[in-house]
């Protein structure tokens, strides 16, 4: 792998050197889009359509960060009634226009050069319908606007970022909250395991952000601080973050965000594409292999399928002084999806299985007080000499399997509007490995989550509301049922089963430079835990338990029962302001969401090997509720971008997972069997979160020069006490800035790039609210180089990226791993992909 990548760096430096080829040079002419009317006719011997009504369609290819015309671009369309499809290309204007096509459904598809492809259906009316298809550029910034989407298969307007094409491409090799960290206003929590952390946005945690994997609500044990995400980003052809609460139309955990993780669509034209690709890092030092392959039969029409797998190892991760010991991880994922994508109806199944294997650090532990106090405040954990930098994964670890399948279905109703159905089942199975005798074999916890969901979503026709307004919208349902098992010695969550409903609408009135969406939701979720003695008494007895919603059982426990109703609603305008500056937009919205408490906020009563504290919940905590909005600024122009957010959000009756410091002989810690341990509590308080994001690009004019940065501010209060909330991110900017070197005869899209963060010392805290003060500020500097190997039916992309090249030593302040350990030191990792499409 590192040769290959070598040979092809050293390519692109022998490219740079040569003079540059004309761009129609090495390669056939193509005639003009603009071709007499029966040019893209199709030939009587391909199978002529047999329709009454015949059309034009005239489209228009357009790059969505300049808005200018793609130029020859390949165009593929599939008319109803011919079995072979029409290709064409387009003008200089990126303009297409084909004559003589059957009235009906149109497929499109549209494939080019240094931009993502793009498949869609059009209805294809006499005398003749005009589309205008924006492609998504594959350069290294992500394009950052506020979506606004009329097309059918989108259902939101939001703030939001997203990472596709060659920047996602990137990201391969790391975690999810590690590929969305570059976004602003996200940052991770990091768990003491290796690789893992879960976004915080906008200073929301783990619970508050809801993650959405092709349409279906990630479910797994993600209560726990440490636990990551159980996705595989190698599945995602495109990320986005939804910044703020998308309650009404996502679900109400969606309070600090979304995170939507969208697979490619099945191909509809006829063919075989896919991806090959390795990653290859030096701290962790590890790599993995991908392979992904799509096909759609000629002699099937509408039906495609698609294999996917990849592996990843490393061994533990160094920081600039010591190894953080049993921290190496192996995963591996494999999927599969099948389906029929008609005119009319759509049906799709497919399968996902994730596995990961990951040791937690040994650092972790400590035998004192006085060993967690060093820890804290020197320069490295105690017997840190002894850590090793090793590819085995020994006790404590952590180990799941996280299956999914589903079904989704769609059906046009033609004048009636359109109707979307997914079915899924979830299985999560997680195992936690502590630190025991020799003689003892297997986990020590052992949870199994299985969940089963139902989303409808009908979409309903354009209403025409006078002659400058249009109103769209959708209504939808979503229905789960859930179960949880736990296995243990000990306690920490009980065994609990909930059943859960949700309704929603939300319309979009939309004129041509404004547009107004309203939005209601209801949930509705009624939880049964199962206690046994120990746990129930325990609880009792600490005043944290509703003892008028329990019943006791026949072996000594108690059923307690809890059910939640929880109302929604939004507003949000869009405008364009200033008709002679059509790159300038302004949003603004208004939210009333609502969070049901989680299991552990509820009943968490223990520590896990994974979980370096002792939790305690109280079942007597309410529903969450929160009132906030959010205003947001872009201005999107030929060579600068813009845009500045921001937000304020009252919660009442927030649910702070606080630390408590103790008292007694183990203090500030708490003592146990398993030794001194920091106590968490849950409490509702009221908060008042307020912040905002700024970002810019700028391209400069006629130079192969460009710059981005952005940066971000979260403040957050007690109401209650007047001080500062724990774990809020601290002050965060970036910078970085590009050289783009200029395409060749087999290179395109070489860039060097050199980025630096830095992350302010979390000054707003309360001193006697935690066990140790914040750490100091850091700068983290970074760069990295790659370049294109553009052919006929295939693309090589290969890159470096360097980061903390500073070898900086620092600790951060959303990381539980803070107290007993510094993050990694400076790394480099090696990508090579090559992404392939055939004809047939």
């Amino acid at each position: 792998m590192l040769a290959l990548a070598l040979a092809l760096l050293a390519a692109s430096s022998l490219a740079v050197l040569a003079p540059p080829v004309g761009a129609t040079e090495g390669r056939e002419e193509v005639p003009s889009a603009r071709a007499p009317a029966n040019a893209g006719e199709p030939r009587p011997e391909a199978g002529e359509a047999r329709c009454v009504d015949k059309a034009s369609w005239t489209g228009l290819i357009v790059d969505a960060d300049t808005d200018e015309g793609v130029p020859d671009a390949e165009v593929e369309l599939h008319p109803r009634g011919q079995t072979d499809a029409l290709r064409v290309r387009t003008d200089a204007d990126g303009r297409v226009h084909v004559d003589g096509l059957c009235t009906g459904t149109l497929h499109v598809s549209v494939r080019v050069g240094e931009h993502e492809a793009d498949e869609r259906t059009v209805d294809l009316v006499a005398p003749g319908v005009d589309t205008t298809i924006y492609l998504a550029p594959l350069h290294a910034h992500h394009s950052e606007r506020v979506i606004v989407v009329h097309d059918d298969d989108e259902h939101y307007m939001g703030a939001s970022e997203e990472i596709a094409g060659a920047e996602l491409a990137q990201t391969r090799g790391v975690g999810l909250s590690d590929a969305i960290e570059q976004v602003s206003g996200v940052s991770t929590l990091r768990g003491p395991a290796g690789g893992m952390g879960k976004p915080v946005i906008r200073g929301q945690i783990g619970r508050r952000n809801l993650i959405i994997f092709d349409g279906i609500r990630h479910e797994g044990q993600k209560w726990g601080l440490d636990h990551a995400p159980e996705v595989d980003p190698y599945a995602a052809g495109r990320l986005t973050v939804i910044k703020g609460a998308a309650t009404t139309r996502f679900g109400p955990d969606a309070i600090g965000g979304v995170v939507l993780v969208e697979p490619r669509p099945l191909p509809r034209a006829p063919g075989v594409a896919g991806e090959v690709s390795t990653v290859g890092g030096s701290n962790p030092l590890g790599g993995g292999l991908a392979a992904r392959f799509d096909h759609a039969p000629a002699r099937l029409p509408g039906f495609a399928w698609r294999v996917e797998g990849n592996v990843g190892r490393h061994r533990a991760a160094l920081t600039p002084d010591y190894p953080l010991d049993n921290t190496g991880d192996l995963s591996w994922n494999v999927g599969a999806r099948a389906g029929y994508l008609g005119d009319r109806f759509d049906l799709t199944a497919g399968y996902r299985l994730l596995r990961t294997r990951a040791g937690i650090c040994t650092c972790l532990r400590v035998s004192t007080p006085e060993e967690f106090d060093a820890a804290v405040s020197a320069r490295q954990p105690v017997a840190s000499e002894l850590y090793t930098a090793e590819f085995p994964i020994e006790r404590p670890l952590q180990a799941y399997w996280h299956h999914l399948a589903m079904a989704r279905t769609r059906v046009d109703l033609g004048a009636g509007g359109e109707l979307h159905a997914t079915y899924a089942y979830q299985f999560n199975d997680r195992e936690e490995y502590d630190i025991v005798r020799s003689n003892i074999d297997g986990p020590q916890l052992t949870f199994q989550l299985a969940t089963h969901s139902v989303d409808l979503d009908y979409e309903h026709p354009r209403v025409e509301l006078g002659r400058d307004w249009v109103l769209v919208g959708d209504v939808g349902a979503s229905f789960s049922h859930q179960q949880n098992a736990f296995t243990a010695a000990t306690t920490l969550i009980p065994d609990y089963r909930q059943a859960y409903g949700g309704v929603y609408v939300v319309e979009r009135f939309v004129a041509e430079r404004v547009e107004l969406e309203l939005g209601a939701r209801y949930d509705g979720l009624d939880r049964r835990a199962s206690l046994n003695e120990r746990d129930y008494l325990g609880q009792l007895a600490g005043e944290r338990l509703d003892a008028d919603a329990c019943e006791r059982t026949d072996d000594d426990g108690a059923l307690c029962r809890k059910v939640f109703h929880t109302p929604s609603a939004s507003a949000g305008v869009l405008t364009r302001p200033f008709a002679r500056v059509p790159e300038l937009s302004w949003r603004v919205d208004l939210n009333s969401s609502a969070r049901i408490p989680a299991i552990d906020e509820q009943f968490m009563n223990g520590a896990a090997p994974s979980f370096p504290i002792l939790g305690l919940g109280d079942s007597r905590i309410g529903v969450e509720r929160t009132w906030g909005g959010a205003t947001n600024l872009v201005y999107a122009g030929t060579w600068l971008y813009v845009e500045g957010s921001a937000y304020a959000n009252y919660i009442d009756d927030y649910i702070y997972f606080k630390p408590e410091p103790q008292e007694g002989q183990c203090a500030p810690l708490t003592c146990t069997t398993r030794g001194p341990l920091p106590v968490f509590v849950f409490e509702p308080t009221d908060a008042l979160f307020g912040g905002g994001e700024l970002s810019f690009e700028l391209d400069a004019p006629r130079l192969p020069l460009s710059l981005s940065g952005d940066a971000a501010w979260v403040r957050a209060i007690d109401l209650e006490t007047g001080g500062y909330l724990a774990l809020i991110p601290a002050d965060r900017y970036r910078v970085a800035g590009r050289w783009n070197w200029a395409d060749f005869s087999v290179t395109s899209n070489g860039f060097l790039e050199i980025d630096g963060t830095y992350v302010a010392r979390q000054r707003r805290y309360d001193p006697d609210a935690d066990f140790a003060d914040p750490p100091k500020d850091y700068v983290l500097l970074g760069a990295s180089v790659g370049v294109e190997f553009p052919g006929q039916d295939y693309l090589v992309r290969t890159s470096l990226t360097g980061a903390n090249l500073l070898n900086a030593r620092y600790r951060e302040y959303t990381s539980l791993l803070r107290y007993f350990a510094d993050e990694p030191g400076w790394s480099l990792t090696l990508r090579v992909a090559v992404e392939f499409s055939v004809g047939t």
